[in-house]
């Protein structure tokens, strides 16, 4: 189907118009097409999904960058592993606490955006996300997990910010580097001053 059609279909699910841009921002509704009229950018956040997820949405097989921040959803179905072309998910300010499995499904997936959300606990499956390269959890509620960011062979970015976390295992991030990790506002009591692994440490 083209994906001009399957965009009036989600206005028809969303009750909404949706903006055709030059450029997808974050603060911005819309889409954004590619020369061949594909539909790669989709920013709909403050819709008023109340969790309910669009079934059109997941038919947008060229998508590249979703923004769905601020929908209080609860969790995200296993349809997500459709976007096969997926490079970045932003799903700020919402409710979840759980990732499904088949988020692993995302070969292209490289930035995900989870900050401000109910989790607990890093979940496992992100380790096996095999392009991620940047993962936000700001302000969540997490005490523990942090050995699946560090298992990762792909992750180069770890946003840690305003949890509730007591320890990190730096002990098991060896054999390559970690460009930035940011732990402030934590309750990590033993940081080490220096470490060849990680180039930038916010504390």
């Amino acid at each position: 189907m083209d994906d001009l059609l399957i965009i009036e279909e989600l206005e028809k699910e969303l009750s909404k118009k949706l903006k055709k841009l030059e450029k997808v921002v974050w603060f911005l509704k819309g889409y954004q097409c590619n020369n061949s009229g594909q539909i790669t950018h989709l920013s709909i956040q403050k819709i008023r999904l109340k969790g309910q997820w669009p079934k059109a949405l997941f038919k947008l097989q060229n998508l590249e960058y979703l923004n769905i921040q601020d929908n209080n959803i609860k969790h995200i179905p296993d349809e997500f592993g459709k976007l096969k072309n997926l490079k970045c998910l932003d799903i700020r300010n919402n409710q979840l606490k759980s990732l499904p499995k088949t988020i692993t499904n995302l070969p292209m997936l490289e930035k995900l955006y989870l900050g401000q959300n109910e989790f607990q606990q890093i979940p496992s499956t992100i380790s096996s996300c095999q392009s991620l390269k940047t993962v936000d959890f700001t302000e969540n509620q997490i005490t523990n997990g942090c050995e699946h960011l560090i298992n990762s062979k792909s992750i180069e970015q770890i946003y840690l910010r305003g949890n509730l976390l007591k320890s990190f295992p730096f002990e098991i991030i060896t054999q390559r580097e970690i460009t930035d990790l940011n732990l402030m506002d934590n309750m990590i009591k033993e940081i080490p001053k220096k470490s060849k692994w990680i180039k930038n440490l916010y504390y």
